[in-house]
């Protein structure tokens, strides 16, 4: 590529960079999700009336619920008086681990060989709802100032220090829990954004019965996570891959673990990154010491995704077959050239018979 070509791709991406960065109208990023008083759910419904989701969060036409059996429904009529929610099942999603570099790829963030395709070994955490609290544990859904839901985070960035992974966690406040929380967090998730991290995860407690979250794994109650998808914001593709590839690993290290993904309204701010994910740790009836111990679970697979070997065995099988391939390529281009040289011999020998002859006196000489 030429030095102008070179010159001309990075000036592209500088001004996007800056695009993204530029103050958004203050409506645009509000935070679209409803929520109901305390104690009180919204439910997800299939047509014949089984509960796949129990949410605090008031639910609307076109959101949507992968649930842990990787099931796909989307709400197609809402009741809001009886707070009930119908979905149809759109399908069943097989899902896969999507490698860092094709998830870079797919955002078009590989240019020109400017953006390395490796992870560097960075994660940055926050939180949007900072009050966000454990009432089992902290006494209280919701604490002013910084709740139950920054230790869950610290719980989380030291997960993953333990394992070698630097993590900026950020104790920004985001005050109050408003329709505006989103727009302020913004300012921080562009923080994290500057140190140029992996991955940024911005922690929240859902808020749902016990029973919703309270998982076993092994001889220890843990909570499960969920994560939350913005259907506004240009890269709901790559956010979508990037959650799926996450329950994807974790459901083979630890099934249940992720209890679903939600595509609901809103940005969340995921249109900054397509590597920005909501997680949700628990909700506020679980104690906050189980969510915890899950949160710290889901640290483990976040650190196999980036630098362990998930990246290899979720495309091991494609490799094989990569491989086999490549290897019936080369067998094909050996027999290729051989048969090549054969018949520029035979001609050059002046005949099949005379050519034969002469390999017979050859390998006759040499075995004398």
């Amino acid at each position: 590529m030429s030095d102008r070509s070179k010159m001309l791709t990075s000036l592209a991406i500088a001004i996007l960079v800056v695009l993204v960065s530029l103050p958004a109208a203050a409506e645009e990023y509000e935070d679209l999700d409803e929520w109901l008083n305390v104690g009180e759910y919204f439910q997800m419904v299939d047509q014949e009336g089984n509960v796949i989701l129990e949410t605090g969060r008031v639910l609307a036409e076109g959101d949507e619920y992968l649930t842990s059996q990787n099931e796909l429904y989307r709400v197609i009529e809402v009741d809001n008086d009886k707070r009930i929610a119908r979905a149809e099942l759109v399908e069943k999603v097989e899902l896969r681990v999507v490698p860092y570099a094709e998830l870079l790829q797919s955002a078009g963030l590989i240019l020109a060989g400017n953006i390395k395709t490796e992870p560097r070994g960075l994660i940055g955490v926050y939180h949007t709802h900072n009050a966000e609290s454990y009432v089992p544990t902290d006494g209280t859904e919701s604490i002013y100032g910084e709740g139950g839901i920054h230790k869950v985070g610290e719980a989380f960035a030291n997960s993953l220090r333990e394992r070698g992974v630097e993590v900026n966690h950020s104790d920004n406040l985001h005050l109050p829990h408003d329709r505006g929380a989103y727009r302020r967090s913004r300012e921080t998730a562009l923080e994290l954004l500057a140190k140029n991290p992996d991955a940024i995860f911005d922690i929240h407690r859902d808020a749902a019965p016990r029973d919703a979250y309270a998982l076993q794994v092994k001889d220890e109650w843990v909570t499960s996570v969920q994560f939350v998808v913005g259907r506004q914001n240009q890269n709901l593709g790559v956010n979508r891959e990037f959650a799926q590839s996450m329950k994807a690993l974790a459901d083979q290290m630890y099934p249940g673990l992720v209890k679903g993904i939600f595509f609901g309204r809103g940005n969340y701010n995921q249109d900054l990154s397509p590597l920005a994910m909501l997680v949700e740790a628990g909700a506020h009836t679980n104690s906050r010491e189980a969510a915890e111990r899950g949160i710290s679970l889901f640290a483990e697979v976040v650190d196999l995704y980036f630098y362990g070997t998930a990246e290899a065995s979720s495309v091991d099988e494609g490799e094989a077959e990569g491989s086999k391939a490549a290897s019936r390529s080369i067998i094909g281009l050996v027999v290729f050239v051989l048969a090549g040289a054969g018949v520029f011999y035979v001609i050059n020998a002046g005949g099949f018979g005379t050519a034969l002859e002469r390999i017979k006196n050859l390998f006759g000489n040499r075995l004398r």
